[in-house]
């Protein structure tokens, strides 16, 4: 039995005694205190009994309900005020050099500050650790340093930081970077001043301010790495959060840094992200009260909440690329006519609006929609949805009696769905598709390291459009899972970026876009919606079309002090 109610029984028995002892004419000379005393018990019981009545739900009084304790793994007192969000995978890495997935990222902007952030809805540049910048000339880049940033240990913030951070990130030691490739451009970093900092190019380079807003650049702190007690100094940033712990496959916690440097500090006491690979799932834990915020809702969800008056629903047009990727330095998908038999044979609009419900875009371009110099659908040619060229073109490769071939599937909603479409696609022109299901984080280390024939996976760039051609495609690239190596993308990617008149670079865009839908490394599927639902009154938050949102100012309006 519930303690409420064992109380509560426990203080009605006494009431049936004081009131069998007033009948019996025991205690009559005293009824008046008697009368009084049973009034103030009965009132203390119904009081308590309102006080805990729907406590299961209310997040803002402390109370949480016995689902979410279990689901947390935490008492109330951690948990009070937390904002708890359901994502659809865990993190992996939180050195910020050695990976680029989303989810890790959503956790810097947490706990690390970049020296110039992106406004990607008015597409300006916000200064962040860096207070103002200009360049000397195109290839020299000065940044003054706001004096007042400090890490979370309580240094400040100094160009030797910037120096040491961005020097780091260059090397070309793949135990210490993966980011070498996107800094190949930078001849040197060094201090010039007591907060400035100057940047040489080696060529002009028009996506260099979108390269140093990448959240993997966040400024470290080079005492946190000359610290022999300091086992994981990439967990020391200048954020409004510190990071206080990770379950894998449970949660991971960040805690607000109670003396922010920065004129906005965090308002949530603690940040929990909970991995939860199901889209129902995550739904359902909402609803329940057990987080305050669902990502990456299906169409079945949504129409669920239609009528719902105690959630908010975020929507817009996505960013992020869906898409299938071969592994061309290996058989069978280093036959060019496969790959474009597979791509031909794939029905984009049938996994838009089956697999998603409609929440989405078919499309044909690598390049992310959204993007500076897109090119949509009607403008690339390609190799689009055509069964009857899909028949042609297997024929024409090494495999016109067919091929088996694994393709390796993330384990997180919606890629089951879109895979096992794909395999009802491919198997009508003979290629017979098994799956290997992974988390994200080890499909892509397999992936990097060539072990995949085939692969489902995802990509968000807004902004620097460099980093979609050279990370997925240039020779060496950080996320080239293709294992491509074309002299004549890695031309037209090197001009892309130093092109200085806008008229040619969008023509060397457009050219580039075009030659990616020939030789199809990659068969672009689809670009989702983005879908947050929270429960009423969630602020602060900065929702980003690709996912790669900012949580450090989000909070439940109730939580506001």
């Amino acid at each position: 039995m519930h303690p409420i109610f064992r109380g509560a029984l426990e203080k009605m028995g006494y009431c049936c005694i004081i009131i069998s002892l007033m009948r019996n004419n025991v205690v009559v000379a005293r009824k008046r205190h008697i009368i009084m005393a049973l009034l103030v018990v009965v009132f203390a019981v119904f009081f308590q009994i309102s006080c805990n009545k729907g406590g299961s739900k209310d997040r803002s009084s402390g109370q949480l309900a016995e689902k979410s304790n279990d689901a947390l793994g935490h008492n109330r007192t951690e948990a009070e005020d937390a904002l708890v969000i359901a994502v659809s995978e865990d993190i992996n890495q939180l050195d910020l050099l050695l990976q680029n997935d989303q989810i890790n990222q959503n956790c810097f902007a947490l706990t690390h500050s970049v020296l110039i952030a992106a406004n990607h809805d008015k597409m300006e540049m916000i200064p962040v650790l860096a207070k103002s910048w200009k360049w000397l000339d195109p290839t020299h880049l000065e940044l003054a340093l706001d004096g007042r940033a400090r890490f979370s240990t309580g240094n400040p913030v100094m160009p030797d930081d910037v120096v040491f951070t961005l020097e780091r990130a260059m090397s070309a030691d793949p135990a210490i970077s993966i980011w070498s490739s996107t800094l190949a451009n930078v001849e040197k970093v060094e201090v010039v001043g007591k907060l400035k900092v100057l940047i040489t190019l080696k060529k002009v380079d028009d996506d260099f301010l979108y390269t140093l807003s990448d959240r993997s650049l966040s400024i470290q702190s080079r005492k946190a790495y000359e610290d022999p007690n300091n086992k994981e100094p990439w967990l020391v940033g200048s954020g409004r959060y510190v990071f206080k712990k990770w379950e894998p496959g449970k949660r991971v916690v960040f805690e607000r840094v109670k003396r922010y440097w920065g004129d906005d500090p965090g308002v949530a006491p603690t940040m929990v992200f909970i991995p939860v690979p199901d889209a129902s799932e995550r739904l359902r834990m909402l609803l329940d009260g057990e987080v305050d915020v669902c990502l990456d809702l299906s169409a079945e969800g949504l129409k669920k909440l239609k009528w719902n008056n105690d959630v908010d629903i975020f929507q817009k047009d996505g960013s992020k690329l869906f898409y299938m990727g071969f592994n061309v330095s290996r058989p069978p998908f280093d036959d060019i006519n496969l790959r474009r038999a597979v791509s031909c044979a794939i029905d984009k609009n049938a996994i838009v609006m089956q697999a998603l419900g409609g929440l989405g875009k078919w499309q044909t371009s690598v390049l992310n929609r959204g993007n500076w110099s897109f090119l949509d659908n009607t403008e690339i040619d390609g190799y689009k949805y055509d069964p009857e060229r899909a028949a042609e073109l297997i024929g024409e490769s090494g495999y016109s009696k067919g091929v088996s071939v694994v393709m390796h599937v993330p384990s997180s909603d919606p890629f089951g769905r879109v895979a096992e479409m794909i395999r009802s696609d491919l198997k009508k022109i003979g290629v017979d598709v098994e799956f290997k299901i992974l988390d994200e984080a080890s499909l892509k280390a397999e992936c990097k390291e060539g072990k995949a024939q085939c692969f489902l996976t995802s990509w968000n760039v807004i902004g620097r459009i460099d980093e979609c051609y050279r990370d997925l495609f240039y020779t060496g690239g950080a996320a080239n899972y293709h294992h491509l190596s074309d002299p004549k993308v890695d031309k037209l990617t090197d001009e892309v970026r130093s092109e200085p008149d806008m008229e040619n670079r969008m023509e060397l865009s457009h050219e580039l876009q075009r030659y990616h839908a020939d030789i199809v490394v990659q068969v672009p599927l689809y670009v989702s919606d983005m879908v947050v639902v929270s429960r009423k009154g969630l602020k602060g938050a900065l929702l980003n079309g690709g996912g790669q949102h900012d949580w450090s100012r989000a909070y439940i309006e109730t939580q506001a002090r």
